[in-house]
């Protein structure tokens, strides 16, 4: 009985997701990189009306927009498990940023053109998607397997919350000044940007059971 004793006291206990800190500053640097985009996705249309006053222009940048999460989640899937996915991030939120960092710059120089818009909402939709699946693929490299499950709830539920929390935003803050919502989701790129190089574990790490996979896939 002792001998058993000893042994479960020998076995590590698993810390919560909430003292897990690559998880919260993956989880938590998302959140708000999510909460930046969607209201960036609810500016473009709403600038681009106000600079054009074209309504049909600013249909087109809406569909724009949004036009990478419908064209590419399966090609972008099968990059992102063939890429390093912290990488993948780190360059995403940085792109994300001087795209962003430009349209301000450019409002701010009374510059802007419709073509601009076009270029830059299309490439952070790209780059959207891209880095949101490598976060989700990333997860079970930061978790322990027991707890994988939960963090996935976790970061549905970040990303449900921070879409409802930026869609509002986006036109708040439109109202404030046109540039407003780009300065922010330059701010929220950044913050991301900065939580992921603070990050330890490596997220190509690959699980016991996938390693034992692998030696018995190489064996045959």
């Amino acid at each position: 009985m002792s001998t058993v004793a000893d042994d479960a006291r020998a076995v590590p206990e698993v810390p919560p997701l909430r003292r897990n800190r690559d998880f919260l500053l993956l989880w938590s640097g998302s959140a708000v990189a999510i909460i930046g985009s969607t209201a960036s996705t609810v500016a473009y249309p709403l600038l681009v009306l106000a600079v054009t006053g074209s309504a049909s222009a600013a249909g087109l940048v809406g569909f724009v927009v949004l036009l990478p999460a419908l064209l590419l989640q399966l090609p972008a899937g099968v990059l992102v498990d063939r890429w390093n996915r912290k990488r993948v991030m780190i360059w995403c939120d940085a792109l994300r940023a001087v795209g962003a960092s430009t349209v301000v710059l450019a409002l701010l120089a009374g510059e802007l053109r419709l073509a601009h818009v076009l270029v830059v909402g299309f490439a952070e939709g790209t780059l959207t998607v891209l880095n949101g699946l490598a976060s989700t693929a990333a997860v079970p490299n930061v978790v322990h397997p027991s707890q994988l499950s939960v963090a996935l709830a976790g970061n549905e539920a970040r990303g449900r919350a921070a879409t409802m929390i930026g869609t509002p935003l986006g036109g708040i803050l439109f109202g404030l000044g046109r540039a407003v919502p780009f300065v922010l989701e330059t701010f929220a790129y950044l913050v991301s940007l900065v939580s992921l190089l603070c990050i330890r574990k490596d997220f190509q790490a690959a699980r016991p059971g996938e390693a034992a996979r692998a030696e018995a896939a190489a064996g045959d």
